[in-house]
């Protein structure tokens, strides 16, 4: 069993967040709030616990003036979830896991990338192996992959990860196509509107097959949908089950938003991500646990509707 979400729960507690860096900084601004969001998590049964360098990587530190201090920021993340540890589940076979994206500074304001900050290729690289091997450095369990959306970037995320010889679990976000055929997530459909700039041009989404068979021959350990809506998740687990047969994750998001009617429905309810969450266990799910609006209210919830062994692969339901 995964936490949920580290940046929002970050911020609904009243965590300082950052316009471009998301939550990033949190951990060198408010270690405090950072610290309780992974002890709330432990508290309602969580089994891995996500360091918060999801918006770590050296370039969007740069972007924000804190490039100096971008190694001791990652260091201190996982500082911060081993104390958690030590406190609340000192006993408890707990992993830590550090999380590496493809985030980029954001254009304030927004929640797309400012194209002035976007790293080079060479740089990006770069920057995904140093954070790789600082956070298997400073005691994480495994690397865990987030948003990973297409198959350049990503391919320099995990490459960098594997290479660290940690456990690597590649997460990848979905979008649901205009032809009903799952897609890279894309951006512009799933945010609402005003939440990316109007001259943002979105890259053209490759089919949610094709990624997974690029990214699951780097060599992940496990792989699953993450980052997505519920309905999206459910589908795209469908397209991972039938190309991937080691162990399986998922962890959606809860925001609500429809992309089809751009309405947003606000936070979907903990009784109901729960039983979205007992329905991909009981279909074969391993791991299990909540991104962007999911909440410590939504973990407990799923925890307490999950079966106490997992049943065997049967393909995903809701």
């Amino acid at each position: 069993m995964l936490d949920g979400a580290i940046g929002s729960e970050i911020d609904r507690i009243g965590g300082k967040m950052d316009e471009a860096a998301w939550c990033g900084l949190a951990n060198l601004t408010d270690p405090d709030t950072v610290r309780r969001v992974h002890e709330s998590y432990l508290e309602a049964g969580a089994g891995v616990i996500t360091a918060n360098t999801f918006a770590s990587c050296r370039h969007v530190m740069e972007a924000v003036g804190y490039g100096d201090q971008t190694v001791s920021n990652i260091r201190r993340a996982v500082e911060l979830a081993r104390e958690a540890l030590d406190r609340v589940a000192p006993d408890r076979p707990v992993a830590v896991a550090g999380s590496m994206s493809n985030h980029v500074a954001w254009l304030p304001g927004t929640v797309g990338p400012d194209p002035a900050y976007e790293p080079s290729p060479q740089q990006q690289a770069a920057n995904y192996r140093e954070m790789a091997d600082v956070l298997a450095e400073a005691g994480c369990d495994l690397l865990v992959m987030e948003m990973m959306t297409d198959i350049e970037n990503a391919s320099r995320t995990m490459e960098a990860a594997v290479a660290t010889g940690l456990p690597v679990w590649t997460g990848i976000s979905t979008s649901r196509g205009p032809d009903d055929k799952m897609v890279g997530w894309n951006i512009v459909w799933e945010e609402a509107d005003g939440r990316v700039s109007e001259d943002y041009e979105q890259a053209a989404t490759k089919p949610l097959e094709t990624i997974i068979d690029a990214l699951c021959a780097l060599g992940p350990q496990a792989v699953g949908i993450m980052h997505s809506s519920m309905p999206s998740t459910t589908l795209g687990l469908e397209v991972l089950f039938d190309r991937w047969s080691g162990p399986v994750m998922a962890y959606p998001e809860a925001t609500g938003f429809d992309a089809e009617t751009r309405q947003n429905r606000g936070t979907v309810p903990p009784d109901e991500y729960a039983g979205y969450c007992r329905g991909w266990v009981d279909g074969g799910v391993q791991i299990i646990g909540g991104c962007c609006g999911t909440t410590v209210h939504h973990i407990r919830a799923m925890v307490d509707r999950l079966p106490a062994r997992p049943g065997s692969r049967s393909g995903p339901s809701s």
